[in-house]
């Protein structure tokens, strides 16, 4: 299992229902979004956030047994948290439920700064 990486200090992780599983993660082309980031795990949850330019990030959680998060998950050196994507483009996939795959982003690009 993947270590909680200092990441409950001060925000509030909402958690995703059933209901809004299928949704969490969609293909975003607005200019003002930064992109879907994991930041860590712990027994129960996984623990993601996703960045906006002009409006105020979601901190949002999914139950373990709803998403599989490869077992191999390694941090880069100095980074709290890993960007990804639902897009593929040769990239490690990262997690997959029933309802997509998501892929980890190692390219720098404009909307992640």
């Amino acid at each position: 299992m993947i270590a909680l990486i200092s990441l409950l200090s001060c925000q509030t992780y909402k958690e995703v229902k059933d209901s809004d599983l299928k949704a969490v993660f969609i293909l975003n082309s607005s200019p003002t979004f930064k992109g879907y980031y994991y930041t860590g795990s712990d027994n129960h949850y996984h623990y993601f956030l996703s960045k906006w330019r002009f409006e105020r990030d979601k901190y949002f959680k999914i139950a373990i047994a709803k998403l599989h998060v490869a077992d191999d998950l390694k941090f880069e050196k100095d980074h709290k948290e890993l960007r990804i994507d639902l897009l593929n483009e040769g990239n490690t996939l990262f997690a997959e439920n029933e309802y997509y795959k998501l892929y980890i982003m190692r390219v720098n690009d404009s909307r992640s700064k």
